[in-house]
């Protein structure tokens, strides 16, 4: 599962982000790490952008960033 299917209150681990990515250092300086917790907590209007939690901080994504993340439930 990628970490855009998530839906709003739910939470999960992160398992793998894209090494292919240009954004692997953008992710991980924003707390995307192997292993952390992670929840949802808003959905824009259109499905994009995407807000969660993360280490205490409150982080929003586009929709094609949040599909380079895999997470588990």
């Amino acid at each position: 599962m990628t970490l855009s299917q998530m839906k709003v209150n739910e939470s999960g681990y992160i398992i793998s982000i894209d090494n292919g990515s240009n954004f692997e250092r953008r992710f991980s300086d924003m707390g995307f790490i192997t292993g952390q917790k992670i929840s949802c907590t808003n959905i824009g209007m259109f499905g994009s952008p995407i807000a969660y939690q993360i280490r205490g901080s409150k982080v929003a994504l586009r929709k094609r960033d949040a599909d380079r993340i895999g997470v588990v439930l």
